[in-house]
């Protein structure tokens, strides 16, 4: 029986076990890993007897998880298929509470087993919603798709159940962190700033966190963050790392950087919206702040892995540099574009930013051509030595 329990068996365990071979999979899919995070049991779930099992489970712990019905549908197509094709199987394969990049890579490394060990050529894909359908461009990449199935539980409720059911599914982390921590924030930030006496800045300001909350759930932060949080507030004989003070550091930096910039465009606010623009991105706006705020974190992730591996990366000079040399030309382009659209008196001394950029980037290459030159014949010297000593 092929029921992987997260404190026994291990996927490695289970596929290399002899399974027959088959030229058809019916493959139920639960992208969020809800059969392992309510039952224990890990994917795949390979076999009729395994599914049935872990759908019975499923059931149990939560009668009204929608991906027991998954299950039971893709057991039930397989029963169907087996009366005429006897080289089919039915699985079911789960992804990540984490929907999104690291789901997905789980389920194809996962379906990349299964079909190495069933041999299966074909799919029938089974799934329960649009999220999990999706996936169906990482399946037909492996496998030919003969036929999808969307499972729909029927409800015989009446339509005031409705508000029972949205109260619910608003107890769902997942749902929580989707839906409901936006608009909390903007409830939060509209209330704080009212109860100070600026609900004048309040719309500004919200727009702000949602954007901030926005960028980190695009950029895949969250877990960074997370991890900073720990480290930061766990009281532990471990040494924090340098780098979870940087972006604490860098935070701030940032914060002052907005409000910075924030105040030059308060300065030219009578002189239209590209003027208010080019004021927040100088480098007496937000540029400055910016630019040392990355420096700070690549500085510290250096140190990091020098304290941890004993290995110095000399890759971080090139990259100040090269972050320094960058600065200055936006710094250039956002002075030009200010006195040509702005000013319409164009100063011919801004272009020194960019041509100091370019310099400054030259330079930097310079520099790390050379002191990488010097590790390599100072690591060259440490061979022939231990090489003539080993003699």
């Amino acid at each position: 029986m092929l029921i992987f329990k997260e404190s026994y068996e291990s996927n490695n365990y289970i596929l290399n076990n002899p399974v027959r071979t088959m030229g058809l999979l019916v493959i139920a899919i639960d992208r969020d890993n809800d059969l392992g995070r309510k039952t224990g049991i890990r994917s795949p779930v390979l076999g009729r007897e395994a599914n049935v099992k872990a759908a019975l489970e499923l059931g149990l712990a939560d009668p009204e998880e929608s991906d027991t019905n998954t299950m039971l549908a893709a057991i039930s197509a397989y029963d169907q298929l087996l009366e005429s094709d006897p080289d089919v199987e039915v699985v079911t394969i789960c992804g990540d509470v984490r929907v999104g990049t690291k789901s997905d890579m789980k389920i194809a490394n996962i379906l990349d087993q299964v079909i190495v060990k069933t041999k299966a050529t074909k799919a029938i894909l089974v799934s329960d919603g649009a999220e999990d359908r999706e996936l169906e461009p990482i399946i037909r990449s492996r496998l030919r798709i003969d036929s999808t199935r969307m499972v729909v539980v029927q409800q015989s409720r009446p339509i005031e159940d409705t508000l029972y059911t949205i109260i619910h599914k608003m107890e769902d982390p997942k749902i929580q962190r989707q839906f409901i921590l936006p608009v909390a924030l903007v409830m939060f930030v509209w209330g704080l700033m009212t109860w100070f006496g600026h609900k004048e800045l309040a719309s500004g300001v919200i727009w702000v966190v949602l954007g901030g909350y926005m960028l980190i759930k695009v950029a895949g932060w969250e877990e960074a963050i997370r991890n900073f949080y720990t480290e930061l507030l766990t009281v532990t004989s471990e040494r924090v790392a340098f780098y979870s003070y940087a972006w604490l550091v860098a935070s701030l930096l940032m914060i002052v950087a907005i409000l910075q910039g924030l105040d030059q465009m308060q300065e030219v606010s009578n002189e239209g919206i590209l003027a208010m623009v080019l004021a927040f991105l100088s480098l007496d706006g937000i540029l400055l702040l910016l630019l040392a705020s990355v420096i700070l974190i690549e500085i510290a992730r250096t140190i990091d892995s020098y304290l941890r591996d004993g290995l110095f990366n000399i890759n971080i000079v090139r990259f100040i540099f090269t972050v320094s040399s960058m600065g200055l030309i936006a710094a250039g382009i956002v002075e030009i574009l200010n006195d040509i659209f702005v000013l319409n008196n164009f100063d011919s001394r801004n272009a020194q930013y960019i041509l100091a950029g370019i310099v400054l980037a030259f330079i930097g290459l310079l520099v790390h051509d050379s002191i990488r030159e010097r590790v390599n014949d100072h690591s060259f010297d440490e061979i022939n030595d231990t090489v003539i000593s080993e003699k």
